[in-house]
């Protein structure tokens, strides 16, 4: 007979999801690489515990070992964000930059470690590919910070000749690159490029040329169109042709151009032609596809903002949707083990993430590493279910958004009769960018404690095709906002929670949703949790990194805006110019290195609020960047929040009440909505 459970107020429930468990005994990976040769696993895990350095793991015949000693932090610091910072060169070597040096190294054994470039604190590689015959000589992307203005910040392809220790540019003039590639053969390679004002996914440029003699001759442009389509992820086919995805049709789809022919075509996957299969990239070592067979692809497809698997017949034409059940690929990671197996970082919807090994012949999920060291019991975890709901907020609401719902649940508790759940809206970062259907422990943490949580994927999210992130062209600050409104009265309105205790909580770009989201809906939210977000916006155009210091203009205003009006629109849509109008508590964190939205942001926040005389919480982590990577700090930073929602949305006790409650409509005019 099952134990009764425990009558208590939603927000109160106590729950083995700790925040010391999330910071100190929960891991990352970033990429994950196999040795062409034997199939050994290495994965790039990011360890909080350790001060947020990131190591390589190796993983072989099911035993997993550190294979790097501990003063190497494997991490790229190119574009801020990082990412590409492995990989596993054709002879089963190990190239791989390190964050605290800039260094690039070459491993090849626990005893013979070597150095590649002399390392400099404003030279910063990344995205590596070593020749099939000659090792000696390495692709990369390299970053130039001499001058560390932002348009002075200068971004190549760049050769590593290890025997000489010479490094040569091999590509220049554009604003950014990633994707260096060899050809199978050594004859060719291949690169992406674009330039301001694009960002990696509104329009890049694919290219290939032959390499002889350690240069290239003349470009040749494959695909790709500034402003109009981006192009990710170009891979050589072991016949010789380049594969790549791009977005011309308005998804993401899998080309391969013939370089003896220069003719292109497209790989025909029937009944996935309206599902991105690729991502929208910020990292250059994206890996949403590759090459088991010569005649057969793995490939990962989002419909919805939910990922699945599919084996792809290059000439037959045969798709086969793998049974896997896992709802959230990572964007790196996806490589080949043999011809019917491959290796993946993925999460289900009942599993944090995890390293599996997926084979298809016959189908079957082989558990590799997981990314938490202690065992929950799957009782604990609540199902998160992906919604639609009609827009109903704002001044023109037209259409539906999306959203992924989680209730409150544990097994050892229930409220009492009648009441409802307060909710935390949770708002992505990007802005273009998503939340998926994968278990997030820090999702089950708020949800094990009683409270409902839903993650927006707001107008501009990614998942959906490009016309829905481009949606957001012009309006960030407004659509986002307006959605995140919106899905709280559907969920009211479902019955699903208690409207009077809603909070909302983002990093980065949602955090600056969550400050526009208090002045523009100052009594739907009972409180806002505001991570290293953007309070100013005309500041953050003329003092944020060099990657993103363009990607503020199309989500702000049309092109040919005269400067004036730009002025007006960066003045309405700072949350630092009307802190009057926030009535409820704000919690503020944020790093004191973060490049990407300084710590500048949040302080002028704070003081604009403080001289107001609002309730107002600033927390700076020294140490950080853009996002917390040290477990004292990522314990800290979900106990401040617990502290504000505890305060803000947590009733101790509760009485039935049949008030209406009312709602504020971004046009000021006040509505009944729930009854």
């Amino acid at each position: 007979m099952a134990p009764e459970k425990e009558v208590a107020p939603y927000g109160t429930w106590t729950s083995p999801i700790t925040s010391h468990l999330i910071s100190g005994s929960s891991n990352s990976f970033s990429e994950v690489h196999v040795h062409p040769g034997n199939g050994t696993i290495y994965v790039v895990e990011g360890r909080p515990a350790e001060g947020g350095k990131s190591t390589i793991l190796q993983i072989k015949d099911g035993k997993s070992e550190d294979i790097l000693p501990k003063e190497y932090d494997v991490r790229s610091r190119v574009h801020e964000y990082g990412g590409g910072a492995a990989a596993v060169a054709p002879d089963g070597t190990i190239i791989f930059t390190d964050a605290k040096t800039n260094g690039v190294f070459r491993f090849k054994s626990q005893t013979e470690i070597e150095s590649l470039v002399i390392p400099h604190e404003y030279l910063r590689f990344a995205d590596f590919d070593a020749h099939p015959t000659d090792a000696g000589i390495i692709l990369a992307v390299r970053e130039d910070h001499r001058n560390d203005i932002p348009e002075n910040v200068i971004n190549t392809v760049v050769a590593i000749d290890t025997r000489f220790n010479i490094v040569r540019t091999i590509c220049q003039g554009a604003d950014f690159y990633t994707h260096p590639k060899f050809s199978k053969d050594g004859k060719w390679i291949s690169w992406v490029e674009w330039k301001h004002p694009d960002m990696p996914w509104t329009g890049t440029e694919l290219y290939a040329a032959e390499w002889a003699d350690g240069g290239i001759g003349k470009p040749r442009l494959i695909a790709g169109k500034p402003g109009k389509e981006a192009v990710s992820q170009p891979k050589w086919h072991s016949y010789g042709g380049l594969l790549y995805l791009s977005d011309q049709s308005g998804y993401h789809q899998l080309y391969m151009w013939d370089p003896t022919s220069f003719q292109t075509k497209r790989v025909e996957i029937k009944d996935y032609r309206n599902v991105d299969l690729s991502v929208t990239e910020t990292l250059g070592s994206s890996s949403t596809y590759a090459e088991l067979s010569p005649s057969t692809l793995v490939v990962t497809y989002t419909r919805e903002a939910v990922t699945g698997i599919l084996l792809v017949g290059i000439a037959s034409g045969q798709v086969i949707d793998l049974p896997v059940d896992l709802v959230d690929i990572s964007r790196t990671g996806i490589r080949r083990i043999s011809d019917t197996s491959f290796v993946a970082i993925a999460t289900s919807s009942t599993e944090p993430q995890a390293l599996y090994r997926l084979v298809f012949s016959p189908p079957s999920r082989i558990l590799l590493r997981e990314s938490t060291t202690i065992h929950l019991p799957p009782s604990i975890f609540s199902r998160t279910r992906s919604i639609t709901f009609p827009r109903t907020q704002g001044r023109n609401p037209e259409g539906n958004s999306y959203a992924m719902f989680t209730p409150p649940h544990n097994p050892g508790f229930k409220a009492p009769e009648g009441s409802k759940p307060p909710l935390i809206v949770s708002i992505h970062g990007g802005p273009t960018g998503n939340s998926t259907l994968g278990l997030d422990l820090q999702t089950q943490y708020w949800t094990s404690r009683g409270y409902a949580h839903v993650a927006v994927n707001y107008a501009g999210s990614t998942g959906y095709g490009r016309a829905y992130w481009e949606s957001l062209n012009y309006s960030w600050g407004i659509k986002d906002v307006d959605d995140a409104a919106s899905c709280v009265f559907f969920l009211a309105n479902s019955g699903l929670i208690d409207i009077s205790r809603v909070g909302i909580m983002g990093r980065s770009a949602g955090g600056y949703t969550v400050l526009n989201a208090l002045e523009v809906y100052p009594r739907l939210y009972a409180g806002g949790n505001c991570l290293f977000g953007v309070g100013n916006l005309r500041s953050l155009a003329y003092g944020t990194h060099k990657y993103e210091s363009h990607y503020l203009f199309a989500l702000l205003f049309p092109p040919d805006t005269p400067v004036e009006e730009q002025k007006k629109i960066y003045w309405e849509r700072s949350p630092c110019h009307h802190p009057e109008k926030i009535e409820s508590p704000l919690l503020l964190q944020q790093g004191d290195i973060d490049k990407v939205v300084p710590m500048e942001q949040a302080i002028e926040m704070e003081k604009v609020l403080r001289k107001q005389g609002k309730d107002v919480k600033l927390i700076i982590y020294k140490g950080e960047g853009h996002g917390f990577k040290m477990e004292e700090h990522i314990r800290q930073s979900i106990e401040e929040a617990e502290a504000l929602w505890s305060r803000t949305l947590v009733r101790q006790t509760w009485k039935p009440n049949r008030c209406k409650i009312y709602g504020l409509f971004r046009n000021g005019d006040w509505s009944e909505v729930v009854d």
